[in-house]
């Protein structure tokens, strides 16, 4: 699998993350998340951050218990594929139905997906 393109700032974010690192290690979420800090980002850029992680042989976890990443990434790849059949924004009861997921579980994932981007 190839890692997918980043724009250079986030990038630069994700060798900061992987500095120090070696394969096999993980790298908390929330960790991504403080790194991007107030940045503007998209989810879907979020999603290709953790694709370049995990191309690059880390984990990215959440704190036990959570089971958040999983979520998030099956999440963002839902959106991504309703948005592209229905031309809109998915609501989270459709997003749920169509991965499986609780729509409690689809909102914690939007909220830390919304918590990444700022």
């Amino acid at each position: 699998m190839s890692a997918p393109v980043l724009r250079t700032e986030l990038l630069a974010i994700v060798e900061k993350l992987l500095a120090g690192t070696k394969k096999g290690d993980a790298i908390e979420l929330d960790t991504v998340g403080d790194a991007v800090g107030a940045m503007t980002i998209g989810s879907d850029e979020i999603d290709a951050m953790i694709a370049v992680i995990e191309t690059r042989g880390r984990r990215v976890v959440t704190r036990p218990g959570g089971g958040g990443e999983a979520n998030l990434k099956t999440v963002l790849t839902t959106a991504r594929t309703l948005r592209a059949e229905l031309g809109r924004a998915p609501r989270a009861q459709e997003i749920a139905a169509r991965a499986g997921l609780s729509e409690t579980d689809v909102q914690h994932a939007l909220e830390r997906a919304r918590i990444m981007q700022r």
